[in-house]
């Protein structure tokens, strides 16, 4: 019975430190895609501004201009 309980938590045991493996793992993956994403974004976002100006600027001219 004390074996079976030894042999118990040594499989806990390993199943945690297994389970942690994995979630380091996962989060680095997650830290990753988020690093991705964020820098999509970021480009997306200047882009749009620089859009928005150039946009801006040409109908400001057009009104100057007539």
């Amino acid at each position: 019975m004390i074996l079976m309980l030894k042999a118990q938590t040594n499989h806990f045991a390993h199943l945690d430190v297994d389970l942690r493996s994995e979630m380091r793992a996962l989060r680095e993956d997650m830290d990753k895609r988020f690093d991705q994403i964020t820098s999509r974004m970021d480009h997306f976002m200047i882009w749009s501004f620089a859009t928005t100006l150039t946009v801006g600027g040409i109908v400001i001219a057009a009104i100057k201009f007539l």
